[in-house]
């Protein structure tokens, strides 16, 4: 019986992190009933569990994306007096920060989240204040006159500087504690400045049901995390790896982008990956 397309594979990929997911979809040939069900419920299932890891993965491939240790910083505001806007404090700070990065050579990036909890470290009882993940820059000096900066551009409480660091890989615990922050109702759980680097497009690949065991982790990776499931009524794996060879990688990124997308006008369309 001739085989049918039936396994879908996502590859994902931003500064060192990669990130791979397979699972089964549709239904095979002379399929019971009672199989297909279950492959349906396998199928369901294996999305399930990947859209649950997506938005704090989406959040961890922008700062990967972007972001780099112990060079960039993190940074808490905090205000001395309840604000009356406080986007519009937001605003007027981002304004000034361009203009004191620009004397320094640094382009203004950011990551924002406002949120309103206890602070027991706090020297007010005002709970509202705003965590930045921003772009910094290495050298002598220049912490301490990135410090005195947003010191100076922001003006209207505490504010709490430090280098931002990863003490899980891929700053996949910074991403964590952000979204974990109580925000408005309704209200997003964080922004970003337009010139944000978006993660990397995603490559997606249509496999026979026979490569679920043969799909072997990329080139210049070392694999983290490989969870996988085999049964008779489908396959699920998802799989987290740190890049450590970038020129194996690119080329196999390369090939992959070639498969998925046979057409040379889609190929120039599509974003190539960059590692930084």
């Amino acid at each position: 019986m001739t085989e049918v397309f039936m396994l879908i594979q996502k590859l994902e990929a931003n500064g060192n992190l990669c990130q791979m997911s397979l699972y089964s979809t549709g239904y095979l040939p002379g399929q019971s009933p009672r199989q297909r069900e279950k492959r349906k419920q396998t199928t369901s299932e294996a999305k399930k569990r990947i859209n649950e890891r997506a938005q704090e993965w989406a959040l961890t491939q922008k700062i990967c994306a972007n972001f780099v240790e112990m060079r960039d910083l993190f940074v808490c505001l905090t205000y001395a007096e309840t604000p009356t806007n406080e986007g519009e404090c937001l605003k007027v700070f981002h304004r000034k920060m361009r203009i004191e990065l620009q004397k320094l050579g640094i382009e203004h990036t950011y990551i924002v989240v406002t949120t309103a909890h206890d602070m027991p470290d706090a020297d007010t009882e005002v709970r509202l204040h705003h965590h930045l993940i921003m772009r910094g820059a290495k050298g002598e000096g220049m912490y301490k006159k990135l410090r005195d900066a947003i010191d100076r551009c922001w003006g209207l409480g505490t504010v709490d500087v430090r280098p931002l660091r990863q003490n899980e890989e891929f700053f996949r615990d910074t991403a964590r504690y952000l979204l974990a922050q109580p925000t408005k109702k309704g209200a997003r759980k964080y922004s970003c400045s337009r010139n944000l680097r978006p993660p990397n497009e995603p490559i997606r690949l249509r496999l026979p049901e026979s490569a679920a065991k043969e799909v072997e982790p990329p080139p210049g990776v070392v694999v983290i995390n490989d969870e996988r499931i085999d049964n008779e009524f489908g396959h699920y794996r998802y799989m987290v790896a740190r890049i450590y060879d970038h020129k194996l990688f690119d080329a196999y990124w390369d090939k992959q982008r070639k498969l998925s997308a046979p057409d040379p006008w889609q190929r120039l369309q599509r974003r190539r990956y960059r590692p930084r």
